[in-house]
């Protein structure tokens, strides 16, 4: 794929992981599965797609560059600086900016860097459809999966069609939805044309910049501005890519997918994953009279009596314990303690 960039978000603070993530180890740099970080996966999971490394670069706030070893650095042809957060609406527009320089006909895949996908050869052929349907019909073409559970946690793309969903087949996308509660997420699990949304999206460079320009003019400026003089960056909208074009675009196509997926985005999932898949991240534990407890300590025996549903972390200095079903509640902490 010779005019493909991949493109890696990575900028995040990762507050719902605290204390294992720190503002100085982000929880895309934390030592994950196999002693690999989830940023170092990504890019594993994607460099058999790319010709050479210089197509795959990593976005990232400038404060976190530093952050980043040296053996993952060596693994991708660059790095895109934010100089302060806006979240991922200005920051794929400008890596898009950026990338048009290198060539104004790429096609950009704009990536997590926190998902984990153990099933990496048919994540791949997914991603091969989405790239070449969406370089030969100049559409954005975003990844859905199909929902296993009412899930709660995530948003939900409602595909234009009434017929049977074909895996790997592109339709063109109805509406987005913000997460729903238990109810309504079991009428989505029902209703076949509803995907969760992955937060991966592929498009021609000019398709992306052209929706911005139509629909976040303003943001399309302040990027113009800062690629000019180094200034405005903060100027820009705080704002996700779902709200600043996704949701009010027509120019988007959901392909439908099914491979082994989990957002790691907070301490329960990120733990989980870890002991079910990583031998070397057992904890030892003793329960009495105990059920569905999680913990992680650097050498301690936890004992868990006549207690249930309870996520124990101990790192350096801090203990933290909390019911595994309130965990995202953890970044609430982050204002009352040092990071």
């Amino acid at each position: 794929m010779h005019n493909v960039y991949f493109l890696i978000l990575c900028g995040g603070s990762g507050t719902r992981l605290w204390p294992l993530s720190r503002k100085d180890r982000p929880k895309q740099l934390l030592p994950f599965i196999d002693n690999k970080t989830l940023l170092e996966q990504t890019i594993d999971r994607i460099t058999p797609l790319a010709k050479n490394k210089t197509q795959i670069g990593i976005v990232t706030i400038r404060e976190q560059v530093d952050l980043i070893p040296d053996k993952i650095k060596a693994k991708i042809g660059f790095i895109i600086e934010e100089p302060v957060p806006r979240n991922t609406g200005p920051a794929i527009l400008y890596s898009c900016l950026e990338v048009e320089k290198k060539d104004p006909n790429a096609t950009v895949v704009i990536l997590p860097a926190d998902h984990f996908i153990p099933d990496e050869s048919t994540y791949r052929k997914y991603l091969i459809k989405a790239i070449d349907y969406a370089a030969a019909n100049k559409k954005i073409v975003t990844l859905g999966l199909m929902p296993t559970k009412p899930a709660t946690g995530y948003g939900y793309i409602q595909a234009n069609t009434k017929t049977n969903v074909i895996a790997g087949t592109t339709y063109s996308v109805e509406k987005f939805h913000e997460k729903p509660d238990k109810k309504q997420a079991q009428i989505y699990l029902e209703q076949k044309n509803m995907f969760w949304n992955l937060g991966m999206f592929v498009g021609k460079v000019s398709a992306f910049i052209k929706e911005y320009s139509k629909h976040a003019p303003e943001i399309v400026s302040c990027m113009r501005i800062y690629q000019q003089t180094g200034k405005s960056y903060e100027k820009a909208q705080n704002i996700s890519i779902d709200y600043a074009i996704m949701e009010k675009s027509e120019n988007i196509s959901v392909m439908p997918c099914d491979f082994e997926w989990s957002d790691v985005g907070n301490l329960d999932t990120f733990l989980s994953l870890q002991q079910k898949h990583d031998a070397k991240q057992k904890q030892e534990t003793i329960s009495i009279d105990s059920k569905n407890n999680i913990a992680q300590t650097s050498k301690r025996i936890v004992a868990f009596v006549g207690v249930q549903d309870l996520c124990v972390i101990e790192d350096g200095d801090i203990l933290l314990v909390a019911r595994r079903t309130e965990i995202d509640k953890v970044k609430e902490i982050i204002k009352h303690a040092s990071q």
